[in-house]
């Protein structure tokens, strides 16, 4: 009895131990070579920057290259990230990259092309830069996968669509229902704690929250982080929309970039739709909402 006690326990460990390096094993590696690739030589001349150096990332994939490197600015460094499809750059940005090794999900980065119809993800969990290397994985919806993967989006939160029905709970475990709000205007703000642009631009999305106090308007902000997580950050930082969390099936609807902005009528129609934010953001939600009041 013994032996098969410890012959099942080397067994066991043995596939813990496997398990454990299949999961370390969907991350990849790369080292960044000075320069850039010549695929980007067009968009030289019309960068503000100068491209210092580039990596092919491993995909998987014949039809797409995604490209990884650094730049600068004046004294300013920085990232860049491009992908191209048959050979051809479909999609170049810059990429501000947060370390914070409570929740590696900052680094998520999703790339759109083909007029927006198609969409990438990876997850980058480490930019080395002694080393000059990044440390990264693809990601399926919200499953890290060996393999990149292309996505068709439907974009079921595009201006003129009706905002789907999704399950949203309070910071009690309390669900809210869109449907309570009846006749009134809402105001979604996708958002994450981590996110650095969404913290900078909350002073100016609690204007209007005031601003529209008595204007029929309900200001409403989603997010997948933890209950944990917002409330320690709600002890520090004033946030005015009414805070509420999504499940992990339903957050796929917002992807995996931050933060975004939705607005909808009295008819749960959605009248703005936005990706990204700063400081200066609400003007333009501002002035938006105030058409719509208008109308």
């Amino acid at each position: 009895m013994p032996q098969i006690k410890i012959f099942l326990l080397v067994c066991l460990g043995t596939m813990l131990i496997g398990c454990q390096k299949e999961t370390k094993s969907l991350y990849k590696t790369s080292v960044l070579q000075d320069g850039f690739p010549e695929i980007l030589k067009p968009l030289e001349k019309d960068l503000p920057f100068e491209l210092l150096s580039q990596t092919h990332l491993e995909s998987n994939n014949d039809s797409i290259d995604i490209y990884f490197g650094s730049l600068k600015q004046g004294n300013q460094k920085g990232n860049w990230i491009a992908l191209a499809s048959n050979k051809k750059i479909k999609q170049f940005s810059t990429v501000d990259l947060e370390q914070n090794p409570e929740n590696e999900k900052e680094n998520d980065i999703d790339l759109e092309f083909n007029n927006a119809t198609n969409r990438i993800s990876l997850r980058i969990k480490e930019f080395d830069t002694i080393i000059n290397s990044i440390t990264y994985s693809w990601i399926n919806k919200t499953t890290l996968t060996d393999s990149l993967t292309v996505i068709t989006i439907d974009k079921p939160l595009a201006k003129g669509k009706t905002f789907p029905f999704i399950k949203f709970t309070d910071r009690n475990g309390n669900e809210i229902n869109l449907e309570n709000f009846k006749d009134q205007t809402i105001v979604i703000n996708w958002w994450a704690v981590w996110c650095t642009p969404c913290r900078k631009e909350i002073p100016g999305l609690n204007k209007l929250v005031n601003k529209y106090s008595d204007k029929n308007v309900k200001f409403v902000s989603i997010t997948d982080d933890s209950v944990d997580r917002v409330s320690n950050f709600l002890k520090e930082h004033e946030f005015l929309y009414d805070i509420t969390f999504i499940s992990e099936n339903d957050r796929v609807l917002f992807g995996n970039s931050y933060p975004k902005h939705i607005v909808i009528d009295s008819n749960k129609t959605i009248t703005f739709y936005k990706e990204g934010g700063n400081e200066f953001f609400w003007e333009e939600l501002d002035r938006h909402l105030t058409v719509l009041q208008a109308n």
